[in-house]
């Protein structure tokens, strides 16, 4: 039993170690954009016939632009990349293309990397199964570059989307009238709610959910949610940077450097830089954060924060409504975040430590 747990820790840091740099980087390319191009650099150049038709990169704006989509493009295959580095901790190489691409599909859904995780495993368990197979000698060298991924994709693929997706669509459908409906109760409860969603999976379909009901009560021009929503997404990042400054030891070196990248993506409204966190320490790190975030959200709510901008993060607050409050909320939600799982982590080993080897990834293709 115990070798088993250590076998799924193993491949869950595998994918981790992967998706660690592909958040920081589109984390840090999309805060250099929102600081030096506007919070909402991103809808500054008008797609035509694809999204670069209009964008002229040697004026101010477009260059950011530019910046902000290369962020934005890799934080949508932060889930892929992840998906695909814990297939191919448990499969090897043939686990790499159902997983970046049942990753991504994911990611799209909003089933997040909860989502993404789950599916990995899934495609893990299949693929090695397939191994197993006998084929004629003739197709045999073919096994590992056609009949694996393809087979794999398609049947992990379809499992994903007829077992998961459409009953997660529904339920969340639900939900996010569920959350419309408390705008006619206490300020606090709705701004607590919406708080505590952003920070439950980071990023997955309670986040988007409870993302999308704020937008239409925004829509509606009730502005409150949107400040729960942007505090809620800016709580966890800052909250674990805290944490790993609070408890140092409990850190490894690693853990502790993406911790510091985690908080200037939160002051952008970043929520992906808790990933790494959250992948490897579900248990400890989401109630950390849910419960900081659903603090923050409730307080700046209940004192009559609003916010008519939906994204931003620290860009946007000096044109919020109440932006003192908001920023009283944003620290006392961070600090209990930091509090509550810089008590509860556990220490990690340095000397334990997963060292990555680098990989041949040469392709040993043998057709007979």
């Amino acid at each position: 039993m115990a070798k088993q747990k250590f076998e799924i820790k193993k491949h869950v840091m595998t994918g981790i170690s992967y998706m660690i740099p592909i958040v920081v980087c589109g984390g840090i390319l999309s805060a250099l954009a929102k600081g030096f191009g506007g919070y909402d650099i991103g809808s500054a150049i008008e797609a035509g016939a694809t999204p670069f038709t209009n964008l002229n990169p040697f004026t101010w704006l477009g260059f950011w632009w530019g910046v902000n989509k290369l962020g934005s493009i890799a934080m949508d295959f932060a889930v892929a990349v992840m998906t695909a580095g814990v297939a191919y901790s448990i499969a090897g190489r043939p686990g790499i293309v159902p997983g970046i691409v049942i990753g991504y599909c994911s990611s799209q859904s909003k089933a997040g990397f909860l989502g993404g995780l789950l599916m990995a495993f899934i495609i893990g368990g299949f693929v090695n199964w397939m191994k197993k197979w006998k084929m004629p000698k003739w197709c045999e060298g073919l096994k590992p570059v056609m009949f694996i991924p393809v087979l794999s994709t398609l049947v992990c693929g379809m499992i994903f989307l007829c077992v998961f997706s459409i009953p997660l669509a529904y339920v969340m459908n639900v939900f996010q009238q569920w959350i419309i409906s408390l705008n006619g109760g206490a300020k606090a409860v709705i701004g607590g709610v919406i708080g505590a969603c952003m920070g439950f999976d980071l990023g997955g379909p309670v986040n988007k959910t409870a993302s999308m009901a704020a937008n239409a009560l925004g829509a509606d021009g009730i502005y409150g949610p949107m400040a729960a929503k942007i505090i809620g997404g800016m709580t966890p990042p800052i909250g674990i940077f805290i944490a790993a400054l609070i408890k140092r030891k409990s850190f490894s070196k690693v853990e502790f450097d993406t911790a510091k990248t985690a908080f200037p993506m939160g002051l952008c409204f970043i929520t992906e830089g808790v990933l790494p966190f959250a992948a490897a320490d579900p248990i400890r790190v989401i109630p950390s954060c849910m419960i900081g975030s659903a603090v923050a959200g409730a307080i700046a709510v209940g004192m009559g924060c609003e916010s008519a901008a939906g994204h931003g993060g620290i860009f946007v607050v000096p044109m919020m409504k109440n932006p003192m409050w908001f920023l009283i909320a944003l620290l006392i939600g961070s600090l209990v975040t930091g509090f509550i799982y810089a008590a509860i982590k556990r220490p990690s080993q340095e000397g334990n430590d997963e060292k990555e080897e680098e990989q041949d990834f040469d392709l040993d293709i043998q057709i007979q």
